[in-house]
């Protein structure tokens, strides 16, 4: 029924003749009138769309038949397909993406997901998933690291083992003291994996973490103590880069001992021999 429709009627109802005898009284009943008339009929419209919807909602015209997933490289279409709860029998129209992207990212190597619908029938899921930069050891074993910072998925073997390792933190620590000290270490693992051939990315063996003295360096190919410290770990990966480069021309580098950027602020100590 339209608003005019309605106007109508109440014009030739008996209480919506001009100030018919009660004058403010009788329009006031007119207006109540069509209030319950356009309320009766925004109830029967709502009534109605939601028996479309509900109809619709078990249409086989809308019932999936193809679902594209991409952006799987350690999970797989089948983990995700899963995890998402939909199959061939399920109505697109009664998909809560929402729902689906926050079961689909309960997996730990899942950063973020995207849940489309194509209509009438198709489905697009795409996946981004965490990129590991380091391990970190605590106490129940090796866990990758992205480049946030985020600590998951537990390493299993015969995975790649070939990543910097961030030790010294056992998971007992307070949240912000861990998550620091790990974003640190990050910090310099980033510039190793900018390119330097003198100190690349690859000969990053570990990252000690040594509660209230920063952090302390062990290289693949020799695997002293360089006492980093803590704070500043670009302007200290620069420092280091130029004492390994003088090490390495000097042909002293085998016979170090230690190297500490922690000493003096505008100093490295570097020890050879038996030195401690």
């Amino acid at each position: 029924m339209t608003s005019f429709e309605v106007w109508r009627r109440l014009e030739r109802h008996q209480t919506c003749r001009p100030f018919s005898g009660r004058g403010v009284e009788g329009l006031g009943r007119c207006l109540l009138l069509a209030a319950l008339v356009l309320g009766l009929a925004g109830g029967l419209l709502t009534l109605a769309g939601m028996g479309v919807y509900k109809g619709l909602s078990h249409s086989a015209l809308f019932q999936v038949t193809g679902i594209k997933i991409e952006g799987c490289r350690r999970t797989t279409k089948e983990m995700i397909l899963e995890l998402s709860g939909i199959d061939i029998h399920t109505n697109l129209l009664a998909i809560d993406p929402k729902a689906v992207k926050a079961r689909i990212e309960t997996n730990e190597w899942v950063e973020q997901a995207r849940v489309e619908r194509e209509w009438p029938n198709q489905l697009a899921i795409t996946i981004r998933e965490r990129t590991p930069v380091a391990l970190i050891s605590l106490a129940d074993g090796l866990y990758h690291v992205d480049r946030l910072g985020t600590v998951f998925a537990r390493v299993v073997p015969p995975e790649d083992l070939d990543f910097p390792v961030i030790t010294g933190l056992r998971g007992a620590e307070p949240q912000e003291e861990k998550q620091a000290a790990v974003q640190e270490a990050l910090q310099f693992i980033q510039r190793a994996g900018r390119g330097n051939p003198v100190l690349p990315k690859q000969n990053i063996s570990e990252l000690h973490v040594d509660k209230g003295n920063g952090l302390i360096l062990y290289l693949v190919d020799r695997p002293f103590p360089i006492r980093l410290g803590a704070g500043d770990m670009g302007k200290k990966y620069g420092r280091l880069v130029q004492v390994l480069s003088s090490l390495y021309r000097s042909q002293t580098f085998a016979d170090t001992a230690y190297i500490r950027l922690d000493y003096q602020a505008d100093k490295v100590l570097v020890g050879t021999g038996n030195a401690g």
